[in-house]
């Protein structure tokens, strides 16, 4: 085996990722101009709503912890992971297992787990854009479509 050799299945260690998540999690606390994830609004029809679901959008997903709620694959319903690679069609993550999976985001609906248990619900075909370009990229309030 050479040093320095990329591409071993066991080299990205979930354990590993934990402070990469805890550094996304205060880098989306600033995003969303939050102290705690307690204070996002609970529901759609809170004014500030939009402003969060406009800001989650544009976030850039690198290190955050997300599982799949729901799928036209059913394997993929169940798999939860810390993202550590965030492309214009797919998530690849490391689960809880210290396997990666790479998860097409067209065809999932999912959870994103911030801390203090809060939850936030996203359809993965809403992010279907370079994490670069949706930074920039103004976004029209649409009609939410079913998987």
């Amino acid at each position: 085996m050479e040093l320095g050799k990329v591409g071993h299945k066991n080299q990205i260690k979930y354990s590993n990722l934990l402070p990469l998540n805890q550094l996304w999690l205060s880098y989306i606390r600033k995003v969303l101009g939050v102290e705690s994830f307690t204070s996002i609004p609970e529901n759609s029809n809170n004014p500030n709503w939009e402003n969060v679901n406009q800001q989650l959008i544009k976030a850039d997903f690198h290190g955050a912890k997300i599982s799949i709620e729901k799928s036209k694959c059913p394997t993929l319903v169940g798999l939860t992971g810390i993202v550590i690679q965030d492309t214009k069609n797919t998530f690849r993550i490391c689960g809880l297992d210290n396997v990666i999976r790479t998860i097409p985001k067209d065809v999932v609906k999912i959870h994103i787990h911030l801390d203090n248990g809060v939850i936030l619900k996203a359809f993965g075909r809403q992010l279907r854009i370079r994490p670069v370009e949706r930074a920039v990229k103004k976004f029209k309030n649409t009609r939410i479509v079913q998987l």
